[in-house]
């Protein structure tokens, strides 16, 4: 498969924005390619196109395919591994906050009280005191930020379903 110029330039466009949020050269451009392809493509074809090595191309497609924006497949009677990128947006939106919300903040949520409360008739230094005010605050600011991304995942899912 040969890129053409509406995929480079989209590339040249994801590249820049994903340099603002921190991204490598080599994420930012399978991300991007991805996205424009109305298909799949082999990682083959894509260590090809990029210039990178099959083995680093491999590698970024198994640290993004967690995020739910990109599908792997192979094809039966083949060993070639296939890609493509979910074109739903939103729908990976929702994923990625909904990810969140259980890896980061429900555990926040239900073990921050626990290790609180075992500190609670202890005689803490000032120090101490001090820490646990810094967990009380954290355990306090999770509490708003799930309430936040329960609104921002039921509006995207509303959203969604308008399409």
């Amino acid at each position: 498969m040969i890129m053409d110029q509406i995929d480079r330039e989209f590339i040249n466009f994801y590249q820049r924005v994903g340099k603002a949020y921190g991204m490598d050269s080599l994420t930012s451009t399978i991300v991007a390619r991805l996205f424009i392809e109305p298909g799949e493509v082999s990682i083959k074809e894509l260590a090809e196109e990029t210039g990178y090595s099959l083995a680093s191309v491999s590698n970024k497609v198994r640290q993004l395919e967690p995020s739910g924006f990109i599908v792997k497949r192979t094809k039966p009677g083949t060993r070639k591994i296939y890609v493509r990128a979910d074109k739903d947006v939103l729908r990976v939106a929702i994923g990625q906050l909904i990810r969140t919300q259980a890896g980061e903040i429900q555990p926040v949520i239900t073990e921050i009280p626990h290790m609180i409360e075992h500190y609670r008739n202890e005689d803490l230094s000032e120090v101490q005191q001090k820490k646990i005010e810094i967990l009380k605050r954290y355990h306090k600011d999770m509490l708003k930020l799930d309430i936040l991304l329960e609104e921002m995942i039921s509006k995207l899912e509303n959203m969604n379903q308008e399409n």
